[in-house]
């Protein structure tokens, strides 16, 4: 009996993730990576992963490497040990050092990096410390993640700022096409526009370059959402020439839940009121630590510094290269399923780690469900998504991200529950 009539003889039975990681993985041929140069094997072992499930939601939380995990707990039981001594230094000296390395993989000052806990609170930071009159116009694209429109829609409730939607396809044809939308949404009042570096309910990677590059020349300010591109793909702050750009570390980057950043180009820090203001810089300070006072804190920063020092030993390249690696073998599995059609552009300078893909007649929350209930396997689901901020128009799509812990078998094994379901 073959693996496929294995499979089909098992259809309705719950097949436990140990039972697939015992096949032999199907092998996808003539790709530029391969899997020789390093062993991904002993790489996820490196993860501290929840046994007999299958993540393929890394991109809303990444699962921790066992040598940030460990060294967490023991700073952590070390610092509650004594907490009015031992936090502080750990709240002031470890953020700095933080945002030195930070600043390295950004290509900018440490000057112009602020330790956030998430890309909520950096963004909400940026969004609502730019200086705005009544009147002026915001463009945002229909794709924004929901937290930050609601932050516009706040200031244009109570400062009378206008906010404008533009309308991009959830699958453009190409950067040009994204970059000429902007362009003609754009008014004589157009005075910022927020950018996705990568849409989270496509995997679109907009090109932010050209629009910051365009923007700049029409006097427009920029705020960039790095949540999904930070230690996804390449980030250099000076080539973007963006304002504003804020990430979370606990996505792409593997770092401890609660820690991320927001850059700020040095011009424009001291016209950037603080969203919680600081006892030790006044609001139109030029430092950057004005925007760093959220009170006692967990205190995982100088982890994040180990998350970090992780990817540096393995190689920005060779994780860029494996996680592109894996989305394409995903998609190849994927394109044999009678029903199913890819979401996201392919194209590497379109997509890198996320996948998102529709099933014919199929809810995808019902798909989602189902794979998580009776396979134990976590992806995305994006059906009919609509609220007071954002309207997703219809997309009913399964999301799924490709991160280096991910090996072929488990993601045989995703296509064979999927398999089974439709």
């Amino acid at each position: 009996m073959d693996r496929k009539d294995f499979i089909s003889m098992l259809s309705g039975v719950i097949m436990m993730p140990q039972i697939i990681n015992s096949m032999s993985s199907q092998k996808v041929e003539n790709y530029e990576f391969t899997t020789g140069e390093v062993d991904w094997e002993s790489v996820r072992k490196d993860f501290f992963l929840a046994e007999n499930y299958v993540d393929l939601r890394s991109f809303a939380a990444s699962a921790l490497p066992k040598q940030t995990i460990e060294h967490y707990i023991k700073n952590y039981r070390d610092i509650q040990a004594l907490p009015s001594v031992r936090n502080h230094g750990v709240a002031t000296g470890e953020k700095s050092i933080l945002r030195m390395k930070i600043s390295e993989i950004l290509n900018c000052s440490f000057e112009e990096v602020a330790i956030m806990r998430n890309t909520t609170e950096a963004l909400n930071t940026a969004l609502m410390g730019i200086k705005l009159n009544e009147g002026d116009e915001v463009l945002a694209s229909v794709h924004e993640y929901d937290s930050m429109v609601s932050t516009l829609v706040q200031r244009q409730k109570r400062e009378g700022i206008v906010v404008t939607n533009v309308d991009i396809p959830y699958k453009p044809s190409s950067k040009e096409q994204i970059l000429e939308c902007f362009k003609k949404s754009v008014t004589p009042k157009t005075k910022l526009i927020l950018i996705s570096h990568i849409v989270w309910i496509s995997g679109q990677i907009y090109p932010i370059k050209e629009i910051c590059k365009w923007a700049r020349e029409n006097n427009i300010i920029t705020v960039i959402d790095a949540a999904q591109s930070f230690s996804h793909i390449d980030i250099d702050v000076l080539k973007i020439d963006c304002d504003y750009l804020g990430a979370s570390l606990h996505k792409w980057c593997a770092a401890p839940l609660g820690t991320g950043f927001l850059y700020v180009k040095k011009d424009n820090i001291a016209d950037t009121y603080p969203l919680i203001a600081s006892y030790e810089y006044s609001a139109d300070s030029d430092r950057i630590e004005k925007f760093e006072n959220f009170g006692s804190i967990t205190p995982v920063f100088n982890s994040c510094l180990n998350s970090i020092n992780y990817w540096m030993n393995l190689g920005h390249n060779k994780k860029t290269q494996r996680i592109q690696f894996l989305k394409n073998y995903l998609s190849e599995r994927l394109n044999g399923l009678k029903g199913v059609e890819i979401a996201t552009n392919l194209e590497p300078d379109q997509s890198c780690g996320i996948l998102y893909f529709t099933v014919k007649g199929k809810s995808a929350i019902e798909l989602r469900n189902r794979l998580y209930s009776e396979y134990n396997i976590s992806v995305q689901a994006i059906e009919n998504y609509k609220n007071m901020y954002v309207d997703y128009k219809g997309v009913n799509c399964i999301g799924v991200s490709t991160p280096v812990y991910i090996l072929e078998k488990q993601l045989d094994y995703f296509i064979d529950s999927l398999t089974n379901i439709i």
